[in-house]
């Protein structure tokens, strides 16, 4: 499990590991070095080193110790107005100069002194190592710092950002003024907040976290409950088929989706039911629609809402599906009602669901405890009557806000969607943009509501739903142009037993 800190988190779990425990500095410093010295070495011959005068530029200095150590060609530049370095800085810097020719370490302490010779190495060099600046970079970069970052950005062959790319905003993931734009980042025991913006896309290139020394509970100290988990943890969480299970060893899903026009919706939904390992599954559908969708769902029933037996279904269901393309009228309204009225199951509400829920708010205090809702963006902002821009600045800070004032899970969905029950957050690692095509919601509330169905609880019924909806598509981007929900039915049980195998 990683975790996701603020710049004051990431500084003041550093402070505490050296004031409290007594850690030096100056072993994190190391620490780090090594960690990106053996992810990068084998990565070219000759490395350009760009240090600012703070620890992140001390970690750039040991790195070039160690790469001079292994035979590397290594060419430092040391970007500061001022000699005014950091104590661990100073003691990586006298332990350099003994290592390299004078020549070999250039000073940068204004615009003049970037030159065609700092193009021509950075043109040159396999590798450049961005040690500028580190977390706390809080304010617009201009000048000396703006001119060497465009270039870097124009001429180097391949870039790597110690901790954080120089020039992007720790907390809020934007560029001030300008960022780099790194091939790799490895970043030290936490993800940076700011790695999570759209915005931060092509800056942070692929992301490493790598472990300096810092103990546990250090972290957990800090931690403000944001995490992303790890392959392994998703694979804990898929449930196990027993040798003596049976149809109904794996519960009872029901369906409320689809009317004339939005059959595919029901469709999906009802497949991905089937396909992510509910023992039966139940649509229930409009009345002109059922017949059309009985002949297509063969490994499930179909009734309509006006069916004799609606009723006892909602009572003895383990887990419903509201919403796909079932419609926004005051007879759906009613239908909502009823099922929340008649059900003690969790319910997955999705697209129509959530707006008719936005229409009526005090259906929540009914569902406290037992309901997930998967809106999109668009979604989430006509659920809170807020603009678009305001959930994408503050995706996982509103998903929370919401999910703990109603008391249920939140999945919000889009590039790194995000969950949290109301007490922590947590970022879904899967997905690609092959997947943006219609359907792929529907998909997802399926998967969910399958998983709850075999008695999975709901924050973990959403982490896993949107875990293996993301991870169907990663698999897939290689051999196809696009992805659909077709190909989440179609992959579904092969991809699941894929992660309880690797």
């Amino acid at each position: 499990m990683f975790e996701v800190f603020s710049s004051d988190k990431c500084k003041n779990m550093d402070k505490e590991a050296i004031e409290e425990l007594g850690i030096p500095g100056i072993i994190l410093m190391e620490n780090a070095a090594i960690g990106i010295f053996d992810n990068i070495k084998d990565k070219g011959s000759s490395f350009l080193i760009l240090c600012g005068k703070g620890n992140n530029g001390g970690d750039a200095l040991a790195l070039s110790r160690h790469l001079i150590i292994a035979g590397k060609n290594v060419k430092v530049y040391i970007i500061s107005k001022d000699e005014e370095y950091s104590d661990d800085f100073k003691v990586n810097f006298n332990i350099l100069k003994g290592l390299v020719k004078k020549e070999d370490i250039v000073f940068i302490r204004s615009e003049d002194d970037i030159n065609d010779v700092m193009v021509n190495d950075l043109e040159n060099y396999d590798i450049t190592v961005d040690g500028i600046f580190g977390v706390g970079l809080n304010k617009e970069l201009t000048g000396m710092f703006k001119k060497t970052i465009k270039y870097v950005n124009e001429y180097a062959k391949c870039i790597v950002a110690i901790d954080i790319p120089s020039g992007l905003d720790c907390n809020l993931g934007i560029e001030r003024g300008i960022s780099v734009r790194a091939d790799y980042t490895y970043t030290f025991e936490v993800i940076k907040k700011g790695f999570l913006n759209y915005q931060a896309i092509g800056c942070v290139g692929d992301v490493r976290v790598l472990k300096i020394g810092i103990p546990e509970h250090i972290k957990q100290s800090n931690s403000d409950g944001f995490y992303i988990l790890e392959k392994n943890e998703y694979k804990q969480l898929v449930p196990k088929r027993k040798v003596y299970g049976h149809k109904g060893s794996y519960g009872r899903a029901v369906i409320a989706a689809g009317r004339k026009g939005f059959t595919g919706a029901a469709f999906i939904t009802t497949e991905c039911t089937v396909r992510a390992g509910s023992g039966l599954t139940t649509l229930i559908c409009n009345e002109d629609v059922q017949e059309e969708l009985s002949n297509k769902l063969i490994e499930s029933m179909t009734i309509t809402w006006e069916d004799e037996r609606l009723i006892e279904l909602i009572k003895n269901a383990n887990s419903i599906a509201f919403g796909p393309g079932i419609g926004t009228s005051d007879r759906e309204a009613s239908l909502l009602e009823k099922v929340i009225d008649n059900s003690s199951c969790p319910i997955v509400i999705d697209a129509d669901g959530i707006t008719l829920l936005a229409r009526k708010k005090a259906l929540l205090k009914k569902l406290k405890g037992r309901a997930v809702i998967t809106p999109h963006p668009g979604e989430m902002a006509r659920f809170l009557d807020m603009g678009i821009e305001q959930i994408e600045e503050n995706r996982s800070s509103i998903a929370k806000e919401v999910a703990k004032r109603y008391g249920i899970t939140v999945l919000l969905k889009g590039y790194n969607t995000v969950i949290s029950d109301g007490e922590d957050i947590y970022i879904n690692p899967t997905g690609n943009s092959k997947m943006a095509s219609g359907g792929m919601g529907d998909a997802l509330t399926g998967i969910i509501n399958a998983f709850i169905s075999q008695g999975i609880g709901l924050k973990e019924s959403a982490l896993l739903g949107a875990y293996i909806h993301g991870y169907i598509p990663d698999k897939l981007s290689d051999q196809v142009y696009i992805v659909n929900a077709r190909d989440i039915i179609n992959e579904l049980p092969k991809q699941i037993n894929n992660i309880i195998s690797e």
